[in-house]
């Protein structure tokens, strides 16, 4: 297989990972579900690590297309995307089972966001997935303050 269609399917498969957890990220916490336990509902973080993780999925892809072309330019924004998407998948995955790891892990998050946003801001006015991470990051940021300040 040749180099371009490897890149070709690698992105198809991180397009769709990043649809199957965006589309079952609101079906997972049903608000009309009868069956709830006790404990803070942690919804918010859910569904923004599961939006801030999708939209690094077609960021990072973005980017490494553009570094695959000889444009460094997108460095840091990989870098930072690539930080920032498995501590999201962490944060949301600790928040939906209400882990009692969950007020440092978001604590953390909060700052590694804060980061990716700022990485991402470089480049919205060109690239269109650093702006959707951009701002999937900032609300992932006002979730992870909501948490803390509840908390």
């Amino acid at each position: 297989m040749n180099e371009k269609n490897e890149l070709a399917r690698r992105n198809f498969l991180l397009a769709t990972s990043a649809l199957a957890t965006v589309t079952a990220a609101p079906s997972v916490l049903a608000s009309g579900s009868k069956h709830h336990h006790k404990g803070p509902s942690n919804e918010g973080l859910v569904k923004s690590s599961s939006h801030c993780t999708a939209s690094g999925n077609a960021c990072i892809a973005h980017c490494l297309i553009l570094l695959g072309n000889g444009n460094t330019k997108m460095a840091e924004c990989a870098k930072s995307v690539n930080l920032m998407m498995p501590m999201c998948n962490a944060v949301g995955y600790h928040a939906a089972a209400n882990s009692k790891y969950l007020h440092d892990m978001v604590s953390i998050c909060k700052g590694v966001c804060e980061d990716c946003e700022k990485a991402c801001r470089k480049h919205e006015d060109e690239h269109a997935e650093c702006k959707a991470c951009a701002e999937s990051c900032a609300d992932m940021v006002a979730a992870c303050k909501a948490y803390l300040k509840a908390a």
